[in-house]
């Protein structure tokens, strides 16, 4: 009799059990994300070359139900050591070195999704010394390169990682709503002007926008590359192009296109926005990001000459 009672009751259990694993199968669980604004280590699980100077670096955030709980339009910051180099000598690519102290700092946007669980992944330039083509023509010898992307260059996957986050004075709210420095501004329409790795805010900001039923807003982008082979990420900004029902369009542009181009060539022009972007009547919101050459020469002076309203653009 005590057996039959037992056996009933550990059924009864088993049953219970099941209906709370099922239960909590349906029922979201709001995790903690990884980014709390405190330094931690993250180790890399996974590198991809991109291009002869470009690499994709993806980044474990511990479980794999883990948020990274980034704000759209802000970013992480990697903490990295200061070059032996630059701190005895004091100059970095030929000129006086501002960065005194033994650490250096850059900020990065993970790319395209801010709200993937278990992992991150950052897009980034690899710096590296050589002789460079700027976006006002210039030729620029960097005869150390860059000091982060350098250090990147030579981690492993295994390797971990110092980062602190999120960072950064932009957000857009949803909805058009775009938060600035000290203000919230609105659009129906968004201009992106990108170089490079800046893409990557770019594809976030859209991406975000693009998966919200409630978010209605456009996004005209000119993308701004040297050949076609530094083109980062076309392949997700194609997918988001053909599921966007014409709300994401883009524009590629390249300093030296192969034969049979059919996209744009050379540096952002006045010309080129005025073809691509929606105009300065319509009170688009404007957001730049790319070399600093680029961001000042090629968009900066070029929305002015076009009258497109300063406080409704954004440099990131």
């Amino acid at each position: 009799m005590e057996a039959a009672v037992w056996a009933a009751g550990a059924a009864v259990l088993t049953a219970l059990l099941l209906l709370v694993m099922l239960l909590l199968d349906k029922i979201p669980i709001k995790r903690k994300p990884f980014l709390d604004k405190k330094r931690k280590a993250i180790t890399i699980i996974d590198i991809k070359e991109l291009s002869q100077d470009t690499k994709r670096f993806r980044l474990s955030l511990g479980s794999k139900q883990t948020p990274l709980g980034l704000p759209i339009g802000k970013h992480i910051k990697l903490h990295a050591p200061n070059p032996e180099s630059a701190l005895a000598k004091g100059t970095w690519n030929g000129k006086p070195d501002s960065e005194k102290a033994p650490e250096i700092f850059r900020t990065y946007t993970p790319t395209p999704s801010t709200k993937t669980c278990g992992f991150c992944d950052l897009v980034i330039k690899m710096y590296r010394p050589g002789t460079f083509r700027m976006p006002d023509g210039r030729e620029v010898v960097w005869e150390d390169g860059g000091k982060m992307s350098q250090y990147l260059d030579s981690r492993r996957v295994g390797d971990k990682l110092e980062i602190t986050g999120p960072v950064g004075v932009h957000e857009y709210l949803g909805q058009g709503k775009f938060k600035a420095p000290g203000r919230v501004i609105s659009a129906t329409k968004y201009g992106l002007l990108a170089g490079g790795a800046g893409i990557t805010p770019m594809l976030q900001l859209a991406y975000a926008a693009l998966h919200d039923p409630k978010d209605s807003c456009s996004f005209t982008m000119i993308y701004a590359n040297k050949t076609a082979d530094d083109i980062l990420c076309r392949d997700i900004i194609e997918d988001m192009v053909q599921k966007s029902g014409g709300r994401f369009q883009v524009h590629y542009t390249l300093d030296f296109p192969p034969p049979n181009w059919a996209h744009k060539k050379g540096f952002i022009t006045a010309d080129m926005i005025r073809e691509c972007m929606p105009p300065p009547e319509e009170k688009p919101i404007i957001c730049m990001c790319g070399p600093p050459p680029m961001v000042e020469y090629a968009c900066k002076k070029n929305l002015d000459a076009l009258n497109y309203p300063k406080d409704l653009t954004v440099a990131f």
